[in-house]
């Protein structure tokens, strides 16, 4: 093999491997987006304090997945339905909730879950806020 064979060879390996470790990224970060909870309003409506509302929802996670670090500007409620979640609320140790467990997690406080079941997690989840406040915001 000449030096411009090898040349030629060596920069076709280097875009080989660029490539297949750019479509590796891609897929990772895809499957990352699909793997995020999905969720159903159940009921939205106004409670006894003067401009409050509570909006109740269905948290489905599915194997594997996981919430970013994020704020509620008004206390959660949770209940476990199915399944068995990992919550990580900052100031208190990692907790593990299954299936009939509830929880509380008060407004402000920064917090991410992650399902930990062999299968889906479900969540029955509770926000009490001031009407008009968005129902969360990403952890600065």
């Amino acid at each position: 093999m000449t030096t411009t064979e090898k040349s030629i060879f060596m920069k076709t390996t280097i875009a080989i491997a660029f490539i297949a470790a750019s479509l590796f990224v891609h897929a990772a970060h895809a499957q990352q987006a699909e793997q995020r909870p999905k969720r159903t309003v159940l009921q939205k409506s106004d409670v006894g304090a003067t401009g409050r509302e509570a909006t109740m929802q269905i948290v489905e996670f599915a194997h594997g997945a996981a919430e970013v670090p994020h704020t509620h500007p008004g206390e959660l409620i949770g209940y476990v339905l199915e399944g068995a979640f990992e919550l990580d609320v900052a100031g208190k140790p990692k907790a593990t909730h299954r299936a009939g467990d509830s929880f509380l997690i008060e407004g402000g406080r920064v917090h991410a879950g992650k399902n930990i079941a062999p299968g889906p997690s479900r969540l029955l989840v509770t926000v009490i806020l001031e009407k008009g406040q968005p129902p969360s915001s990403p952890a600065k």
